[in-house]
């Protein structure tokens, strides 16, 4: 096999790796798409229309967000996220692997207690919730986005 087939499978085999990776990097980078008018609504107010939830019961949501929020920024905030990490690490000179290793797993450990601690305090809250109430909280929470908006408030965008 000569020599210009082969310059030609390696950047082709650059091109395709290039791509795989932007496509990876990408998300990232970029953040999450704009929300749509559904995720802009007030999402208590909507669990609370859906839900027929009565006053305490949704004073008892909004104090469950406000805890998640609080425990969300004691973990690290906007600081210790992914794309955060990810670009000061891309903006070092020499790459550090075990660096950035440490970096995702003290992450991923902050933020899991954050998960446990609000599940826990989810579990509670459905307990004051009627059992129809409670079937129809666990269905709509099979949206994977109901959840994520309802008990993580947005972010202010820096």
């Amino acid at each position: 096999m000569g020599k210009k087939p082969l310059w030609f499978l390696l950047a082709a085999s650059v091109a395709v790796n290039l791509f795989f990776l932007a496509g990876l990097l990408y998300p990232q980078l970029m953040g999450a798409p704009e929300p749509s008018d559904a995720a802009v609504a007030d999402p208590v107010a909507a669990a609370a229309e859906d839900l027929d939830l009565s006053a305490a019961q949704v004073a008892g949501l909004e104090a469950l967000r406000q805890r998640t929020a609080e425990r969300r920024e004691a973990a690290g905030g906007n600081g210790g996220s992914f794309r955060a990490l990810l670009l000061t690490e891309l903006a070092k000179p020499v790459f550090d692997r075990d660096g950035l290793l440490q970096q995702m797993e003290e992450r991923r450990a902050r933020m899991g207690t954050v998960v446990l601690d609000t599940t826990e305090d989810l579990h509670g809250y459905l307990a004051t919730l009627s059992p129809e109430q409670k079937a129809a909280f666990l269905e709509r929470a099979q949206d994977r986005g109901f959840l994520r908006r309802l008990l993580w408030p947005q972010r202010e965008q820096r």
